[in-house]
């Protein structure tokens, strides 16, 4: 499910010729997290309300603020899931989507990627996503591969992220045994960072299964 099958463009963009009060209005007036800015076609961040309220001068414009704009966006050709970390690790509720060239494209938003996921299975009670970071010294695919398909899992996909640091994997499996693939992983020395398990998970289950729970109830 690649990123550009769910592009929104209902949420507007600032350039960097915008003002600063131009930005600080469009923000108050559609309440937004974040605006993608752009420098031509190009996106070069994003600008949050409060970052505009602390330039330094209130009254130039938004390329003052190019320096410390947050650089997260997801890319176009990528899998839709590549998207959880970062909705995670931000309060933000929609992502700038750019191509190859560094180009906005357009915005994945919270809500839309809420309802891929309920569409791909978040509601079926067999299997689950696992979200851990790669180490490529002393991880594999092929031995990840192999613990879960010995614990009767079938992974249904996978996307490795190409973010800054380790790399990190996103599993997405199909079993009746999601509880006892999670141990089995672990025995082995694979670190899980997040884990969430399809349908109703046991109460001891919750710490471990929050990855996604949010974007039920933003």
């Amino acid at each position: 499910m690649l990123t550009v099958n769910y592009l929104s463009y209902e949420i507007p963009t600032i350039a960097v010729t915008d003002s600063i009060q131009k930005g600080l209005k469009l923000m108050h007036k559609g309440g937004y997290t974040n605006l993608a800015v752009l420098d031509g076609k190009k996106c070069v961040g994003n600008v949050t309300e409060m970052l505009l309220r602390q330039a330094l001068h209130p009254d130039g414009n938004v390329a003052q603020l190019v320096a410390d704009l947050t650089q997260n966006y997801i890319e176009s050709d990528e899998d839709v899931l590549t998207a959880i970390p970062i909705f995670e690790s931000t309060a933000f509720t929609c992502l700038p989507v750019i191509n190859e060239a560094g180009e906005w494209q357009g915005y994945l938003e919270k809500s839309v990627l809420a309802n891929v996921l309920l569409d791909s299975g978040f509601n079926s009670p067999n299997g689950g996503i696992l979200y851990l970071p790669f180490h490529t010294q002393h991880d594999s695919l092929s031995r990840i591969a192999r613990i879960i398909e010995e614990n009767s899992g079938l992974i249904t996909r996978t996307t490795l992220l190409k973010r800054d640091g380790l790399p990190e994997l996103i599993v997405q499996i199909q079993t009746a045994q999601f509880a006892a693939i999670v141990q089995g992983l672990e025995r082995h020395g694979v670190i899980i960072e997040k884990a969430f398990q399809f349908g109703i998970t046991n109460a001891g289950d919750t710490s471990r299964f929050d990855l996604l729970l949010k974007y039920l109830n933003p």
